[in-house]
């Protein structure tokens, strides 16, 4: 299913919501500044400053956070940071309010939880950078203002370099993915995505390469990988042994990926210093001979 982006408004609220792990504080309040500069205002989460060993707060504080927010009247929600958390809420979102309300998160990362479940019921959701993660770059924070307004819609998502075309070729389907651990642990659970006629994005970060193709192995053989349409590899930051890295990846995607399928690397999101903010449940097309991937 895609549907008609709803662009952000002027004037339009903003939250900032912590589904996931502590967030640094003045991380954050740089990231906060970046928001209030766009003008519109910023609802904050009760629990943006909570700590909970590895969570921003217990599971009932962050999902409160996440409801308060959305009844205070804001319909775009970036996500203050990843880590680990997202998963442990699956099971108490009430996803038809979500949807209902067309809420677009914005995040990656653990935020991969979430993205992709919400995006099934047709409301576009945002890979990109997040408050305390990645907004403090001004290239990262003005890609993700133009994909709010809606402004590359229609244009090219991403310019592909030609070092980066693994397998060319031509391709259409709903983006989905995100990082790749947190996919693959969504797989058999009620939150996974449909994958069959997907464009399918993976990133990763201080992952050991073995651990890339045990994920992808398991993919591929449970049938997932079947029938999609591309795989689109982003940032890779920390993976180890470096020296391996890029040729691995490289052979481990097209084991992968169906024979026909294009596929690329080394695209701009992901944990990267550029992380080119792009949606998430959107048709896009791949044309590896124009060398660009569209927002169709």
């Amino acid at each position: 299913m895609n549907n008609d982006w709803i662009p952000l408004q002027p004037g339009e609220p903003i939250g900032v919501v912590a589904l996931s792990g502590p967030v640094d504080a003045d991380k954050l309040d740089a990231g906060l500044q970046v928001l209030r500069g766009w003008g519109h205002p910023v609802i904050e989460a009760s629990n943006l400053h909570r700590e909970e060993n590895y969570l921003a707060g217990r599971d009932e504080d962050r999902l409160a956070g996440l409801e308060e927010v959305v009844e205070r009247g804001a319909r775009v929600l970036v996500a203050a940071r990843g880590g680990y958390g997202a998963s442990r809420l699956l099971d108490r979102v009430d996803w038809g309010e979500l949807s209902n309300r067309r809420i677009c998160v914005v995040g990656f990362s653990d935020l991969t939880a979430i993205l992709n479940p919400l995006s099934r019921d047709g409301v576009l959701q945002i890979h990109g950078p997040m408050v305390a993660s990645g907004l403090n770059s001004s290239h990262n924070a003005r890609r993700l203002h133009s994909v709010l307004l809606g402004e590359l819609k229609g244009e090219p998502l991403f310019r592909i370099p030609e070092a980066s075309v693994v397998r060319s070729g031509a391709a259409e389907g709903q983006a989905l993915g995100g990082n790749l651990t947190v996919l693959t642990s969504l797989i058999g659970t009620p939150w996974e995505p449909e994958f069959d006629g997907s464009v399918l994005f993976l990133e990763e970060v201080n992952e050991p390469l073995y651990r890339l193709d045990r994920m992808l192995t398991h993919l591929r053989g449970s049938g997932r990988l079947r029938n999609v349409k591309a795989l689109i590899g982003g940032s890779l930051r920390g993976c180890r042994p470096a020296s391996e890295r890029a040729n691995l990846w490289r052979r481990l995607l097209t084991e992968a990926a169906p024979p026909s399928a294009p596929v690329i690397v080394d695209l701009p999101f992901g944990h990267g210093a550029a992380n080119l903010a792009f949606p998430i449940g959107a048709t896009v097309e791949i044309d590896t001979n124009a060398l660009q991937i569209i927002w169709k």
